[in-house]
């Protein structure tokens, strides 16, 4: 794949996933709380990534939809930087329980998603491969 190609879809998928991301905040957000929004997306954002990364490795998809989706739309969904900037908002009012449950379960949650998104990937397109995690073929 050309250069300027992979560069035209990292811009235009992480412009996507910023979009979903912004607009994950502002209504989950406004229901709930911030943090609650950020949480959202990361799990969202390990699933989805977990999920095409398993369908790439066993050649189910093309070097062009990973790139769109895993680099571009999932980079700009996700915020870990938004992760770390709630857990010291938590610190300052010193709510250390608030932010142990918020590390924990952004922690967790992500984890699980990984591992459900790697089944329901492979599962989803019936991959007869007994080998699930992604770094066996």
């Amino acid at each position: 794949m050309k250069t300027s190609k992979k560069y035209l879809l990292i811009g235009c998928g992480t412009a996507l996933g910023a979009l979903v991301r912004w607009l994950c905040e502002k209504t989950v957000g406004q229901i709930t709380t911030d943090n609650t929004a950020i949480l959202l997306v990361n799990v969202l954002g390990c699933f989805f990534i977990a999920c095409l990364t398993a369908l790439f490795v066993r050649k189910y998809l093309s070097e062009s939809v990973k790139v769109f989706f895993v680099t571009g739309f999932c980079g700009g969904l996700t915020t870990f930087s938004s992760f770390v900037l709630g857990m010291e908002k938590l610190l300052a009012n010193q709510d250390y329980v608030s932010v142990t449950l918020y590390i924990v379960f952004n922690l967790v949650l992500s984890m699980l998603a990984v591992l459900l998104g790697m089944k329901m990937g492979l599962t989803l397109f019936h991959v007869q491969d007994k080998k699930d995690t992604l770094g066996e073929k």
